[in-house]
């Protein structure tokens, strides 16, 4: 970034307005997620640097984003000493915090490479067992918090209900457009199967959690360490937590392939096992895989997000109704 695009970017105007010491020597602003814009201060300095060399500024985009953002500062407070991995602890917190409104804040960057599928397999087998035992661990923490006292007790409920109702709409509108009618049927299929998994979750027995909601590739980070230390997981972006059913947590860890999730469910500590009649938890990871995929293609059609051969891909690799098996 030019020092003529920091000067007109309203994002580093608003952190310099508020940490007027902090200086930076370079700056990269990403709209990559759907409701934040973030901000990357490389080789930061002085004061209102607190010491961290890069750090990361998230501002909401939507009304959303923002009233929840003061939320997920606590949350991740409150889970910073409670898992072994890496996330985002707010460290630059505007005053106006205590009001209830936050415009932006910021955390030390989270070290590591993005966990794409071609750097997982790119891993020694030492790395990737390490990998998969704190991805376990870090699910087997998050689904055991207390979910009935602040501030986990205050963390909304699935938006599996909300996403599959917006599926919908656009299936009935929008689809015929794109889709042959083979791919019709699939999209009809998938919101018949997630459907019927959500009439069933408030059945006896089925442990509502603390959900990260979103543990895919764009937001999981790896940083290898030394030949003698296999690595550490960083996981970032928690704005899509929610109270749910803990097999949506494995949903997003298809990318890296069933051999994977596999190797992930090994280190878990969870209740894996169904009751019975109910679907296992792998198969029910399937189905929320599905209702992502047909509802990444339809905020494609009615938003714009994500690139059509995005979506596209995604749901050609989810029109199993049965889960890939490794």
């Amino acid at each position: 970034m030019s020092d003529d695009d920091e000067g007109t970017d309203p994002a580093l105007e608003a952190v310099h307005e508020v940490y007027p010491t902090l200086v930076w020597e370079s700056a990269e602003r990403t709209e990559e997620g759907w409701d934040h814009v973030a901000l990357i201060l490389r080789g930061c300095s002085g004061a209102d640097a607190r010491g961290h060399a890069d750090l990361v500024f998230r501002f909401p985009t939507d009304s959303h984003a923002y009233e929840r953002l003061p939320h997920e500062v606590e949350v991740l407070d409150h889970l910073a000493t409670r898992v072994d991995v890496a996330v985002p602890r707010y460290t630059h917190r505007p005053a106006s915090l205590d009001g209830g409104g936050l415009r932006f804040a910021g955390y030390p960057m989270i070290r590591g490479d993005r966990l794409t599928p071609e750097l997982l397999a790119a891993l020694s087998p030492t790395e990737r067992t390490s990998l998969a035992a704190q991805i376990g661990g870090l699910l087997s923490a998050l689904h055991v918090l207390d979910t009935s006292s602040s501030p986990i007790g205050r963390v909304p409920a699935a938006y599996q209900p909300e996403n599959l109702d917006f599926a919908r709409q656009v299936l009935a509108t929008d689809l015929p457009e794109v889709f042959t009618e083979d791919e019709l049927c699939t999209a009809r299929e998938i919101c018949h199967e997630v459907a019927a998994l959500l009439a069933d979750r408030a059945g006896p027995g089925r442990p509502v959690v603390f959900l990260h909601n979103d543990l895919a590739p764009r937001h999981l980070y790896w940083q290898r360490e030394t030949v003698a230390a296999p690595g550490r997981l960083g996981v970032i972006d928690f704005t899509d937590m929610c109270l749910g059913d803990p097999a949506a947590d494995f949903a997003g860890l298809y990318d890296y392939g069933p051999a994977f999730v596999d190797e992930v469910l090994a280190h878990y500590v969870g209740r894996i096992h169904p009751r019975p009649g109910e679907a296992d938890l792998l198969d029910r990871a399937w189905t929320y895989r599905r209702l992502e995929a047909l509802f990444l293609v339809a905020a494609h059609l009615r938003y714009g997000v994500q690139t059509w051969p995005q979506a596209r891909a995604m749901f050609d690799h989810s029109r199993s109704p049965r889960r890939p098996r490794a």
